[in-house]
């Protein structure tokens, strides 16, 4: 069993204020070994993982990370019986080695994304402020948590996001700290791609603005966020034109896109997708 690992950061991760302090109180309920659990909910793409990647590597502690919706009953989690060398032997987890390792961040993706809505109550007593551990038949004993360890569990909601199921009343009642993450402000995504060196001021400015027009257009706004700008500025950086950067990324009706773009007389030097024209790859 490998020994988890202390994630790289970013030096352009930007949160709200009033984040960081909430995320600073939870470190240092963390250092009291009290536990801290916290969820993180919005709109997909507005950086809830980047966040709890930021939080372990900023406070240099070890990282897990628990994709919930390959989860379909609630022992599985913790780990499986195996056949090694004629003998049936039970191996660990990664939740089980996670919660055994002093300060590690668990960060439980797409929680709300089970393959069964049982599978998940055997956590609840591990996310407990008062109990702390779990029993495991097949170890015929308890196990648990170390001390400062902080859970994270993120998630979409939303009647688009196939697959998910509405969250447990008991199991949201269990994290203390509720955390909307919501887009990044334009100003703030110019300083980011400006940071990444991804494309010039001039290049940014453009971009950004034909981002604000997808997403303020009075007929039908497009939701674009915080990762699709992102991935658009690196699409552009490589040498794609704008307007082809934004239909690659974003997938959506190419006609309703450049209807938008075109139609505010943005037309004059963005380059129309060539659907109908065939070239030898």
């Amino acid at each position: 069993m490998t020994s988890l690992a202390v994630p790289t950061g970013s030096s352009l991760f930007m949160v709200t204020k009033a984040h960081r302090e909430i995320l600073n109180v939870v470190q240092a309920i963390s250092d009291a070994d009290k536990i801290s659990n916290v969820l993180l909910h919005g709109d997909s793409g507005n950086g809830k993982s980047d966040m709890v990647n930021q939080f372990a590597a900023s406070h240099k502690r070890p990282l897990a990370v628990l994709e919930i919706g390959q989860l379909a009953e609630s022992r599985q989690i913790f780990g499986y019986m195996d056949l090694k060398e004629g003998q049936t032997v039970y191996v660990p987890g990664l939740f089980t080695q996670a919660i055994q390792t002093p300060n590690c961040v668990v960060h439980l993706q797409e929680l709300n994304r089970p393959e069964s809505d049982k599978a998940l109550n055997a956590i609840f007593s591990v996310l407990d402020d008062t109990f702390r551990r779990v029993w495991i038949d097949e170890l015929g004993r308890h196990i648990q948590v170390a001390p400062g360890v902080t859970f994270f569990a993120t998630l979409n909601e939303g009647f688009e996001f196939v697959g998910t199921m509405p969250l447990d009343i008991a199991l949201r009642n269990r994290f203390q700290f509720k955390l909307r993450v919501g887009e990044l402000p334009i100003d703030i995504i110019r300083n980011v791609i400006l940071g990444k060196g991804l494309l010039t001021f001039a290049q940014v400015a453009t971009l950004l603005n034909l981002i604000e027009k997808l997403r303020g257009n009075t007929q039908s706004p497009l939701r674009v966020s915080t990762r699709d700008i992102i991935n658009i500025a690196e699409l552009v950086g490589y040498g794609l034109a704008p307007m082809i950067s934004i239909m690659t990324v974003l997938g959506d009706d190419n006609d309703q896109l450049e209807s938008i773009l075109l139609g505010d007389h943005l037309g004059g030097s963005l380059e129309v997708m060539a659907d109908s024209e065939f070239v030898v790859l």
